[in-house]
């Protein structure tokens, strides 16, 4: 037992210091190597300002499971914006099935980029027409704890799947 722990411990020591190695070796590409020369190519790539990543991830300031929860859970409303950068979802209002005389509208907010219940925030406006006259009625605020919790459900399979896939 004390061998397979002094074994175990042994292949830890070894693997932790590979991890280091990597970041240890020195970065060349910037370096002439075998008489290399300044092209035309090579300066205008010199020149040209470093370009942001095309992830998903870089075009994201908020947490990418909550936004593509949030999205997903929304897939039934028209959207009227979303801001990837800011975080800020907004539907537009839409009636729902066999009720004309009643709309809804869904403000989604994600304020940062951790995947926890206070970085969510989602308001539910609800409105009624009363003779040919839209007029602001009084949400439940069960729909918008409904509403968060289906995001946050979501948000968390996105990422427990992206973890099984790596």
């Amino acid at each position: 037992m004390k061998l397979r722990f002094a074994t175990l411990g042994l292949f830890l020591f070894f693997a932790a210091g590979c991890a280091e190695m990597a970041s240890a070796v020195p970065d060349l590409s910037s370096w002439k190597l075998f008489g290399a020369e300044d092209t035309e190519k090579n300066k205008e790539e010199k020149e040209r300002p470093q370009e942001e990543e095309d992830t998903y991830s870089a075009v994201l300031s908020v947490n990418p499971y909550l936004w593509q929860a949030a999205l997903d859970e929304l897939s039934f409303m028209p959207l009227a914006s979303a801001d990837s950068k800011g975080g800020v979802i907004v539907t537009d209002w839409k009636s729902m099935p066999g009720v004309s005389d009643e709309q809804f509208k869904i403000t989604i907010a994600i304020y940062t980029r951790d995947l926890r219940a206070d970085s969510l925030k989602a308001e539910v406006f609800e409105r009624e027409n009363i003779n040919g006259q839209w007029a602001d009625k009084k949400t439940d605020p069960r729909l918008s704890d409904e509403l968060e919790k289906a995001i946050l459900y979501r948000a968390r399979d996105l990422f427990r799947r992206d973890i099984m896939t790596r």
